[in-house]
């Protein structure tokens, strides 16, 4: 059918995830003369649905189809194996001993409906679509067929990773990174290793979500213990589910020291050597010898080009450990 390809290119097309998800609503009409439907992406920490679009149901109708309790009984039906669509008349038994059917739907004057999983290629659940008539005629057999041809492409479009996938691509297989959603939780990216500096309310999430409220990239370089991280901080746009990616790769900082890279840092945030003396709690002078150091490491001619090359080779601590004073580095300038 026409409608079935013009959804697939909706789909995957441009435009936000909920212009697509309107759109894509509008054209499955030709499919299934429906007066009610929406299409729903399921929330990474909650696990129940969230509207994308939506048109002609209640909120008693939504409130019902977006509880756990509906989740319980789409579970039960194996919707979410399946990814199979199920209409009133499929349901088994008596459809009125469907509490969904018999307390929900019937009394909202719907006669026949479906609901379908959307699920991507790789098998990942992403979200739900309910459709809804006021004729029991309604879904046909072909209709509810070419529906379920459009499983794996609506279940891309729902990902709440779909803008991720590209990012997991370009930071590379085997990067431990994470996804943060607009509210700060944090959301695991298929195919990306986990790691204990990427769990909630961890320090160094606190100092990358000074990017992700900027929107822009950034990088810094995270110290743990006699380790050192590389932490790429990537904004994603278009994708209401998450805000930024945050990856991290350890890495080698020779040719300098830790004590180097903190000194210049600090240079880097503009502090004089006596004020970065003071906050490493060593003299000017010994600063003094830490960036001629350097400056003669990195082969650059000064101070300005060292701190120059420092912010955009991202080789600034995201934190600077100060005795008896408040951490400074990318923390610092974020706040």
């Amino acid at each position: 059918m026409a409608a079935v390809g013009r959804v697939a290119a909706i789909a995957g097309g441009a435009g936000t995830t909920v212009e697509r998800a309107d759109t894509v609503l509008e054209e499955l009409r030709e499919l299934v003369p429906f007066v009610a439907a929406e299409i729903c992406d399921f929330d990474p920490v909650s696990g129940l649905p969230q509207v994308l679009a939506s048109t002609g149901y209640s909120d008693h109708v939504l409130d019902s189809l977006h509880s756990p309790e509906f989740i319980d009984l789409m579970t039960q039906l194996n919707l979410l194996e399946t990814g199979r669509p199920v209409r009133m008349r499929d349901l088994p038994g008596d459809p009125l001993d469907n509490w969904a059917v018999s307390d929900v739907l019937l009394p909202a004057g719907y006669r026949e409906g479906m609901t379908m999983c959307l699920r991507t290629p790789d098998g990942r659940v992403t979200g739900v679509i309910n459709l809804s008539t006021d004729s029991r005629r309604h879904p046909s057999d072909v209709a509810t067929d070419a529906i379920a041809s459009l499983c794996s492409t609506l279940g891309n479009l729902t990902d709440p990773a779909g803008t991720a996938r590209w990012l997991s691509m370009l930071l590379g297989s085997g990067t431990r990174a994470v996804g943060v959603n607009p509210t700060g939780e944090i959301v695991p990216l298929p195919g990306m290793a986990a790691h204990p500096l990427l769990e909630r309310n961890s320090e160094l999430l606190q100092v990358a979500r000074g990017f992700t409220s900027r929107g822009s990239w950034g990088s810094f370089v995270w110290a743990e213990d006699a380790d050192c991280f590389k932490v790429v901080v990537v904004p994603c746009r278009g994708d209401e589910s998450l805000s930024s990616v945050v990856s991290i790769d350890e890495i080698d900082i020779r040719p300098l020291s830790h004590r180097e890279l903190e000194v210049l840092t600090l240079a880097a945030e503009g502090l004089s050597n006596q004020d970065i003396g003071e906050s490493l709690v060593i003299t000017s002078r010994t600063v003094a010898t830490h960036l001629e150091h350097i400056l003669a490491k990195l082969e650059v001619p000064n101070r300005a080009a060292a701190a120059a090359y420092a912010l955009r080779e991202g080789l600034v601590l995201g934190r600077v450990r100060r005795p008896g004073a408040v951490a400074t580095g990318a923390s610092a300038r974020l706040r």
